[in-house]
């Protein structure tokens, strides 16, 4: 069974020209499991925002991309190795035709050093902010221990090396409004299984288990612009303690648009559609043709840029 897109929302074909810009947003609520480190311009803490009187933990959406980015480049290696050319690495692109693939399709490029070329995003991922409040005092203290596993080292000397890191604790969650303009089916399959299938975020991920598990509460499909903004939903629709999913359709329902359609499992939405449910099983890789559905779709997003990047040229 092949997959099925709606009419609203995407566009029918590739295209580098986006003459019209339908577009879709997915509202995510990344479900924080682990203790998770943010930071950016402080190295033991997240950047916050103070809403009401409280302070909030502030993400910039491009440390969700850069780790859904890679997981969706490894999917594509392991489906075709036809899908990445061999010389293609993330953030280090060489020239435009080894760099073309569904993930620069979809996410963007830029061309560095000498090389002149440039692919436009389809996905917008904005700051986030946690739900309820970042408590900067409630730090996690690491010690810097030697060879031996304790503090001293083989002369008996006490290290006093300490590391405090505040990280944003398990039940205090974000959620995300992630809109793709002017994207294709395909762009969307590749964008949502990128999110459903990556669970380790932050710094030094690599240190610990998964920490984020990402769901999708909704989605809006427009003609037009769609939009989100998390800031202004805790701002003036959520209290801490209130009903996150009951805040989501408050805020929706209030800054819809006529040409919106509303899926979703919040106050206001209509249940999810069969597409999107199909669309879901198959990018969370939890169907048994996901694999083969997942090459003919990115297949056919292939041969359409490259006709119009390659071929054209």
């Amino acid at each position: 069974m092949t997959l099925q897109y709606p009419p609203t929302g995407l566009e029918e074909s590739f295209d580098i020209y986006r003459k019209r810009k339908p577009s879709v947003t997915l509202v995510v609520k990344r479900n924080v499991t682990e203790p998770t480190l943010f930071r950016n311009s402080s190295h033991d803490r997240a950047e916050t925002q103070e809403f009401g009187d409280k302070l909030h933990a502030q993400v910039n959406g491009e440390k969700f991309t850069s780790k859904e980015r890679l997981t969706g480049l490894s999917l594509l290696r392991e489906l075709d190795d036809d899908f990445v050319d061999d010389d293609y690495a993330y953030n280090e692109p060489t020239d435009l035709e080894s760099s073309l693939n569904v993930g620069t399709l979809t996410y963007g490029l830029a061309g560095t050093g000498d090389q002149d070329f440039a692919i436009k995003s389809r996905v917008v991922e904005g700051y986030t902010y946690t739900t309820e409040e970042y408590d900067l005092m409630n730090k996690e203290t690491r010690n810097a221990v030697y060879e031996s596993g304790t503090m001293r080292d083989d002369e008996g000397n006490q290290s006093e090396a300490l590391f405090d890191f505040v990280k944003v604790q398990p039940g205090n969650d974000l959620v995300h409004f992630i809109t793709l303009e002017a994207a294709t089916g395909p762009m969307l399959l590749y964008t949502l299984h990128n999110i459903l299938n990556t669970g380790k975020y932050g710094a030094r991920e690599t240190r610990t288990g998964r920490n984020i598990r990402n769901e999708i509460l909704g989605v809006i499909l427009g003609n037009h612009d769609t939009s989100l903004s998390t800031g202004e939903l805790l701002l003036e629709f959520h209290d801490e303690g209130d009903n996150l999913e009951a805040s989501i359709g408050d805020y929706i329902s209030t800054v819809q648009r006529t040409d919106w359609e509303v899926y979703g499992e919040f106050d206001g939405a209509d249940p999810f559609p069969d597409w999107f449910e199909r669309l879901e099983a198959v990018a969370s890789r939890e169907v048994t043709d996901a694999d083969e559905i997942l090459r003919e779709e990115f297949t056919d997003l292939m041969e359409a840029a490259t006709d119009i990047f390659i071929d054209d040229d």
